[in-house]
């Protein structure tokens, strides 16, 4: 049954076949190639009409006859002119040709004179003897590096009808020839131009017929030349490589050329040859129907796996993203543990300094308390009261730190600055220190010329704290006898105030953790000053809110310089 069934459809199809190639070959004579060749005429005449309007123009604008009879004085005026041309309507060239002084005026400035014995001007005389108001002209073009191109050369006269030249537009060849391959591209057929000898004038540059220079030449067409070119329009077989070819022929009055379009008679029944092969393909496919539904069977069960498998792919995905997020938020957890640890370490370090610098001015206020209440005769007035005193201030500034590093650490808004005299605050705050500086015989230098009468933008209640810090540890640290310096400078946009002292100086490691909180280093003050760790952490802090910067300098035995930076500009 599939064996009858495969017959009878061959039957039918190689029938079918028959009957098609005899109406699609007279289809093709009857229709389909006089219709290309009107399709591509048609293309030509659009191509030509528009830049025979813009010569006409041309020749009979008032500007340009104006300018003639005028004596072609300005040339600068016409090469504009011929520029606007161009670059309005968008041609290849235009031009003009003067009659009196044989001048040949471009878009771009005067190209060349024109003469009767130079072959390249010959369509110039031409031109100016024809009855014709124009002619179309394919020449080469001298301005445009020798390109074809299809010249409209409409013939130009004065207001009593003298010819004073020629002048026009260019539209290139290219742009024909392009037409012909967009043609041949979509047709499948061979299209080309012959001039009245036979001679083929155009074509596309993937033409196999490029090796034939004349009709005469091409194989099988020889002998139909003649006749092929005699009439307006023409259709004919012919055959050329073992292969039958249909043609038509019609003349182009514009361009005084021969179109000619052909198609091989093999690609002519090429598709329905291919509809032939899809039939016989069709008739197997019913033999096999059978196993198709199988195939359709197992491929339906087969995406319904891959959907499965894909959606599992999204689950698993998932997954893998809720298992980064774990890891991220497990990480930020084990950040804030270690904060956690470091601020409970820094907790117990307050806790420890606390209660060891208060100690010792209770002790003392207490001690004394008892002796007061025992026997106060061996003690005079002053000293009981400056002992009290001292433990007070001992315990006030320790105070006044731990006030100033909660002040610093809870502030987290805008900081209110005023106008503030540098060299005022500095003054204020070195007098404070020198009743200190005069119990240990320390020398204090103050040296302000560089920057007098300086002012800025600061909080003047903080820059007073980084400074009395800075000045209280050198203060501290400097022994009897010692000196300290504070010196501003102006440097550049910058102002810089170095405190120096002539301490013992502080060692390399003792530098890399020199503005940490509660820090102690190896050094201890000369006088056995209080010192909790935080003087320079809050000097630290404070600068970095004031927009400065703490520098610091110092070699052991050599005593330290610590510089604050502020920027002007």
């Amino acid at each position: 049954m599939s064996l009858l069934l495969l017959t009878g459809f061959m039957l039918i199809s190689i029938s079918s076949y028959w009957v098609t190639r005899g109406n699609i070959r007279e289809t093709i004579q009857e229709s389909t190639l006089p219709l290309t060749s009107d399709n591509v005429y048609s293309e030509i005449q659009r191509d030509l009409l528009r830049p025979v309007f813009i010569a006409s123009l041309m020749a009979h604008d008032t500007f340009l006859r104006d300018w003639v009879i005028a004596g072609e004085l300005d040339e600068d005026a016409i090469t504009r002119y011929l520029h606007e041309i161009k670059v309005k309507y968008g041609t290849v060239t235009s031009f003009f040709v003067s009659e009196h002084t044989s001048k040949y005026y471009h878009s771009h400035g005067l190209l060349k004179y024109v003469h009767p014995d130079e072959p390249r001007d010959v369509w110039y005389y031409r031109v100016r003897d024809i009855e014709a108001p124009y002619e179309i002209n394919v020449d080469a073009d001298l301005a445009n590096a020798d390109e074809m191109t299809i010249f409209i050369n409409y013939r130009t006269f004065d207001y009593k009808g003298n010819f004073i030249g020629a002048t026009g537009v260019g539209l290139t060849v290219n742009s024909v020839n392009q037409l012909i391959s967009r043609y041949e591209a979509k047709f499948e057929r061979q299209i080309y131009f012959s001039d009245s000898s036979g001679k083929m004038v155009l074509r596309p540059m993937n033409s196999p017929l490029l090796k034939y220079s004349n009709l005469s030449e091409i194989e099988g067409l020889s002998e139909h030349v003649p006749d092929l070119l005699s009439d307006k329009r023409n259709r004919l077989s012919y055959r050329r490589e073992g292969q039958t070819r249909l043609l038509h022929c019609r003349y182009v009055p514009e361009l005084d050329w021969y179109l000619i379009v052909e198609q091989s008679e093999s690609m002519m029944l090429a598709p329905i040859k291919e509809q032939l092969l899809i039939n016989i393909i069709l008739a197997l496919l019913v033999t096999f129907i059978v196993s198709y539904i199988c195939i359709s069977a197992i491929r339906r069960h087969q995406s319904r796996l891959e959907r499965r498998n894909l959606e599992l792919s999204r689950i698993n995905a998932t997954n893998e993203a809720q298992k980064s997020e774990l890891l991220v938020t497990t990480e930020e957890l084990a950040q804030a543990n270690e904060q956690l640890k470091s601020l409970n370490k820094e907790k117990d370090e307050f806790i420890g300094v606390l209660a060891h610098d208060l100690r010792n001015p209770l002790n003392s206020v207490i001690g004394l308390c008892d002796l007061a209440e025992e026997d106060f005769s061996d003690f005079s007035k002053d000293d009981f009261v400056s002992d009290i005193k001292k433990s007070g201030e001992r315990m006030l500034d320790l105070t006044n730190r731990l006030l100033d590093v909660s002040r610093l650490e809870s502030f987290n808004g805008q900081l209110r600055t005023e106008l503030v005299c540098f060299n005022s605050v500095i003054k204020s705050v070195v007098d404070q220190f020198h009743s200190q500086a005069q119990k240990k015989k320390i020398s204090l230098h103050l040296n302000l010329a560089a920057s007098e009468e300086l002012q800025f933008d600061s909080n003047r209640d903080w820059l007073d704290i980084c400074i009395s810090n800075l000045v209280s540890n050198a203060v501290k640290y400097t022994p009897q006898y010692g000196q300290v310096g504070i010196v501003t400078r102006c440097v550049d946009t910058r102002v810089e105030l170095e405190i120096s002292d002539t301490g013992s100086g502080i060692s390399e490691e003792d530098q890399r953790k020199l503005f940490g909180k509660f820090v102690r280093l190896s050094s201890r003050p000369t006088g056995n000053e209080p010192s909790l760790g935080l003087g320079l952490y809050i000097a630290k802090e404070m600068c970095n809110r004031l927009g400065m910067q703490i520098l610091v300098r110092s070699q052991l035995g050599r005593g330290t310089s610590f510089i604050i930076v502020r920027e002007l500009g």
